[in-house]
């Protein structure tokens, strides 16, 4: 104890006003636990990106064997519903989904998370020089056999330009964000080499000719359109020449879509999940 007490009597005169907002900043990367039946949920911080942007998750962990929705939850769940009512200094936000995985059982099959999830969040402030205030209100659901909706409530003090913060844990979920990509072929990554109408088949549905890497692998795609769309589970079939079929049921659509509707494929796989926009020319329904 001898042996501390000098330093902690000269840590005063060393740190200045900088390593004091330093600390407070690195205390307040975390916010406390807001907990639901069976989940609970916190906002944690990273670094400031080198455009001002904060960089923030809404980690969600939960009972095992529970998972959450995706934004697009499959043929049944419920997405999380955000709320940042309350936040201060904020011009824009962006929510970038981790790849999601699909949950089969006897009553179909729903999209989302297992065990936990952390969901980043890309915040603009209106004053990048100014503090940024997060606040979220989250209406989410947790399912076993059953489904018990939740709700969440934290909030976050950023201080402008701190790049010291790190989350390691913030970082491996941003590592998951699908890789936005251009239809054709990319060097190092999957790419969606061709997409249209199945006309192979007698149901609606949707073809596409998908590349992966060397030593890379195609697991699912998932199909997201406004509205009332609704597609099926993908099914895969390697090709001879390494190009993977992917074969997609429209499972129900809008009343009276057809022609160009603007569609994005989100494709799991390695060595990172990408994610395409396209607009596809899609004939009428059967009546």
């Amino acid at each position: 104890m001898n042996r501390i007490l000098p330093l902690l009597i000269l840590l005063p005169l060393t740190l200045g006003p900088a390593a004091h907002a330093e600390e407070a900043t690195t205390e307040a990367a975390i916010s406390p636990w807001s907990e639901s039946e069976h989940a609970k949920l916190r906002l944690i911080a990273g670094p400031t990106t080198a455009t001002g942007k904060q960089r923030v998750g809404v980690e969600i962990v939960m009972s095992p064997g529970y998972k959450t929705y995706w934004r697009s939850p499959g043929q049944f769940g419920v997405p999380p519903a955000f709320d940042w009512t309350g936040s201060t200094n904020i011009g824009g936000l962006d929510v970038r989904w981790p790849v999601p995985e699909r949950f089969q059982d006897s009553a179909g099959y729903s999209v989302g998370y297992v065990s936990e999830i952390v969901i980043p969040i890309s915040v603009q402030p209106v004053d990048p020089s100014r503090p940024v205030m997060v606040v979220l209100k989250l209406d989410y659901a947790v399912c076993d056999r059953i489904c018990i909706p939740a709700k969440g409530e934290a909030s976050l003090w950023l201080e402008p330009g701190v790049t010291t913060v790190t989350s390691a844990r913030l970082e491996s979920f941003e590592a998951r964000v699908p890789v936005p990509v251009k239809p054709g072929a990319h060097k190092g990554k999957i790419a969606i080499l061709e997409a249209g109408p199945d006309e192979t088949v007698v149901d609606p549905g949707l073809r596409l000719i998908l590349q992966p890497p060397p030593e890379g692998r195609i697991e699912d795609v998932f199909v997201e359109g406004s509205g009332m769309w609704s597609f099926g589970r993908s099914r895969l079939t390697p090709q001879e020449d390494g190009t993977v079929l992917a074969q997609i049921r429209i499972d129900e659509r809008p009343k009276g879509a057809a022609g160009p509707t603007p569609l994005i494929f989100t494709v799991r796989g390695a060595p990172r999940p990408v994610e395409t926009r396209l607009e596809l020319d899609i004939p009428a329904g059967k009546p």
